[in-house]
């Protein structure tokens, strides 16, 4: 039985099977496990997605509100165009909601220039900004009467100055003028000028303007006798007399000429709009014309006792009236002659004046020089020469020599002999010399010219003589000047403000007029240059690094005399070198110097007793004597500075120094002359010789310096 199953199971699916391949195979749904557990998401409906946009543009609305700012833009003019660009605005009832940052505005308006600007919107809740746009320019048609009016356009200002000047001739158009008020100003010849304030509106707008200017003469009638004149005024013809002519208010020359007669001409005027007539002109007869010369030229005229100039000259003469000529000349005699002429006559005449002479003898030494009268050369100046009698001229020339001139008048049938004698040039320039001199500082210096040999130094046999005061012979050929007065205080001190000569023993050396000591030589000699400098002169000491380091010897300018120069001045009197000041002895018998003496008794521990020259210290200068030159304290009062570097000198027996200024080294220099604190032979003598490289309370300066 089983095995009957087991056929029966087995024949049943063959037979499906083979149902099964003969039908078709239809597709049926497959859904993977994994996904056939989830759930498709809802579609999104139209009216949620409007609700949500909607939302959100509110959101960002709400955003806009709460960070914006009012703004208030104020333009000008207020119908202009504003457009903002550049971000989110809204334009609500004359006020701007921007949120602050940078916007762009344009405005447009007519007649007006397009105003773009950039705007920063600030954090403030209230923002107002004013925008003012700029007119455009205007134009300016201007008409007037008369034609051809100059008109000129000037912008009024405060100051009544002008900023733009325009300027033309009507009609005219002014273009592109900006806006604002002008002064307008018309002007034509004889024509009153006027002037308008206008005020330009600009915007394109042309403005017309129309200027009637009113005339600034009136009408005058002017009749003449005989007619038939000719007009002019101010020079151009207007016509014949009698007739109608136009004069300004202001006057004008009015001339009338008719051949025959005498030109008529005066300044008329009449009121400007009125009409008047002139009084009838009777025209006078022409002068007589006389052309008048003479021999030579140049003569005065007369006619009559009237001056009329000088010959060759052209003179009117009334017609018919017999006139008296004079012609003169100098060197000549007088002419006279009667003369007469017609109405209109032309007549030359010329006249011959006689000359009046006079002989001129010239001698001149020396031989050799030229004659040039009244600059013209006449040869050889020895001669003899007839001249006429009128100034002449005379000049002596000759090379080397400074030439000489004369004027004087030669007298008629007068012999006269001029006798000259020429000056070398040198010896010209020696001549132009002044005799004194004021330096800058106040000083009077005098002029020296020595010019001659003398001795420095003392004889062996002297008593008080030194070792250093060895004779030797200079010469003295340069002329110089040297101050008559020892440098005061108040010189001294308008070079060195706050030097002071302190005081000795309780005596003052610092009053204004004292003489200045306590300085160094080095101090005198700068202050030397600095009067060079203050007179535009080369100053004689070469200073280098606040040194004095040499001598311009060429210069001319200030310094201290040389030892040469003060022994001259010092001792030369009647042509031989004196001992002391005042004469051969050693007691003064004249008060010439400040010494030691017995008024400076209580200070000093010797003085010269038998002495007193009433000043205990330094006297004020030129307190005392001068000496035979004028010079004062040359031998008391203070010594003196001079240029020299010490030295004791050897000399060669017969040799002559010339202008000797000293070594030109050494440690000290040359001291020269007594001083308030010497009373001893030695000392007092007028050789006597010190030397120091230092100041002292009794040691001061005089200045000198060259003539040329």
């Amino acid at each position: 039985m089983g095995d009957n199953n087991t056929s029966a199971n087995t024949s049943t699916p063959s037979s499906a099977t083979h149902s099964t391949l003969s039908s078709t195979i239809s597709p049926i749904d497959f859904t993977p496990v994994e996904y056939a557990k989830k759930k498709r998401p809802t579609p999104l409906r139209p009216a949620a997605l409007m609700l949500a946009a909607l939302l959100c543009i509110a959101i960002g609305l709400l955003w806009f509100l709460l960070t914006a700012r009012s703004v208030e833009l104020k333009p000008t003019p207020a119908n202009a165009t504003l457009t903002v660009s550049g971000g989110l605005s809204f334009h609500l009832a004359g006020h701007y909601l921007i949120r602050p940052g940078t916007v762009e505005l344009r405005l447009n308006a007519p007649g007006y220039f397009e105003l773009e600007k950039t705007l920063l919107i600030g954090e403030e809740e209230q923002q107002s900004y004013p925008l003012t746009m700029t007119k455009m320019p205007g134009h300016l048609a201007i008409k007037a009467h008369p034609p051809a009016v100059t008109i000129s356009l000037q912008k009024s200002t405060q100051g009544n100055s002008s900023q733009e000047n325009r300027q033309g001739e009507t009609p005219l158009t002014l273009q592109n003028i900006a806006p604002g008020r002008y002064t307008l100003l018309a002007q034509a010849q004889r024509y009153f000028s006027q002037s308008l304030d206008i005020d330009v509106e600009g915007m394109d707008i042309t403005q017309h303007i129309a200027v009637d200017l009113q005339p600034a003469w009136g009408q005058l009638r002017i009749q003449s006798k005989p007619p038939g004149a000719e007009i002019f005024v101010n020079g151009k013809s207007q016509g014949l007399s009698p007739r109608d002519i136009d004069i300004l208010a202001s006057g004008e020359a009015v001339t009338l000429q008719l051949p025959g007669h005498k030109p008529w001409q005066q300044r008329l005027s009449v009121p400007a709009g009125e009409q008047r007539d002139w009084p009838l002109i009777e025209l006078q007869p022409a002068d007589g014309l006389l052309s008048l010369s003479s021999q030579p030229p140049g003569a005065s005229i007369t006619l009559d006792g009237h001056y009329l100039g000088t010959s060759p000259r052209q003179i009117e003469l009334s017609p018919d009236k017999p006139g008296q000529l004079r012609v003169f000349l100098d060197g000549y005699y007088p002419a006279r002659q009667r003369v007469s002429i017609a109405s209109g006559e032309r007549r030359a005449l010329t006249i011959t004046l006689k000359p009046k002479l006079g002989v001129l003898n010239i001698r001149v030494q020396p031989a050799g020089a030229t004659l040039y009268i009244d600059g013209h050369a006449r040869g050889k100046a020895q001669q003899s020469l007839s001249l006429l009698a009128r100034p002449q001229r005379i000049e002596i020339r000759k090379p080397g020599y400074t030439s000489h001139f004369v004027t004087l008048t030669p007298q008629p049938t007068v012999e006269r002999t001029l006798r000259i004698k020429l000056n070398t040039e040198a010896q010209t320039r020696a001549a132009s010399i002044a005799a004194t001199i004021t330096a800058p500082s106040g000083q009077t210096l005098t002029l020296f010219r020595p010019d001659t040999t003398f001795s420095l130094g003392a004889s062996r046999r002297e008593q008080g003589r030194r070792a250093n005061e060895v004779l030797r012979k200079v010469r003295l050929e340069r002329a110089f000047y040297l101050a008559n007065t020892e440098v005061t205080n108040q010189q001294f001190q308008q070079f060195q403000h706050q030097h002071s000569s302190n005081h000795a023993s309780g005596n003052t050396l610092n009053q204004l007029t004292q003489p200045v000591v306590g300085i160094t030589w080095s101090s005198a000699a700068r202050f030397c240059n600095w009067l060079s400098q203050q007179q535009g002169l080369t100053p004689f000491y070469i200073e280098k690094d606040g040194e004095i380091s040499g001598y311009a010897s060429e210069s001319s300018g200030y310094r201290l005399p040389t030892e040469a120069e003060w022994a001259w001045a010092a001792r030369w009197q009647n042509d031989q070198m004196i001992k002391f000041p005042w004469g051969k002895t050693l007691l003064p018998t004249t008060k010439t110097s400040n010494i030691a003496d017995s008024s400076a008794a209580k200070i000093l521990p010797r003085v010269l007793r038998g002495y007193n020259d009433g000043f205990a210290v330094s006297a004020p200068v030129a307190s005392l004597l001068p000496n035979n030159k004028g010079l004062y304290d040359m031998g008391g009062n203070v010594a003196e500075w001079v240029n020299d570097f010490y030295s004791i000198a050897a000399t060669i027996s017969g040799t002559v120094e010339s202008d000797p200024v000293g070594p030109d080294k050494g440690q000290f220099k040359i001291v020269r002359g007594a001083s308030w604190r010497h009373s001893g032979k030695t000392e007092l003598r007028l050789s006597y010789r010190d030397y120091s490289d230092s100041a002292r309370d009794d040691l001061g300066f005089r200045i000198a310096r060259y003539a040329q």
